[in-house]
């Protein structure tokens, strides 16, 4: 019998604002500073996965586009979760352990003038 840690995610059946099936993301984080490693989850729409959490996880980030012409909402569950996660559960309005705006910023060029 294995002994590594097993993530089940319960993604939900939501719809964008433009009526479409949510697109979802989940990544894996590592390091201190939240950085992502591999992603482990992308689809539109309803579904179960079951995930073998990897060696080096530090938790995970899970991304939502209720606007597909807009960046995505995230959260950052720090550490990895044991057992479920019900993603419709998961706090998206809240700010996040690790800001994903410092990085955006730090490269983004300003507007010419």
């Amino acid at each position: 019998m294995s002994s590594a840690l097993q993530l089940t995610c319960h993604w939900p059946n939501a719809n964008n604002e433009h009526g479409a099936p949510m697109l979802w993301l989940g990544t894996w984080l590592v390091g201190t500073r939240g950085e992502e490693g591999d992603w482990f989850h992308s689809e539109r729409g309803a579904a179960i996965s079951q995930h073998a959490v990897p060696q080096g996880a530090t938790g995970l980030r899970v991304r939502r586009w209720p606007n597909e012409g807009l960046e995505p909402e995230y959260v950052d569950l720090v550490p990895v979760p044991r057992g479920a996660v019900l993603v419709d559960k998961l706090p998206f309005e809240r700010p996040q352990s690790f800001s994903m705006l410092a990085a955006h910023h730090a490269t983004a060029q300003p507007d010419p003038v």
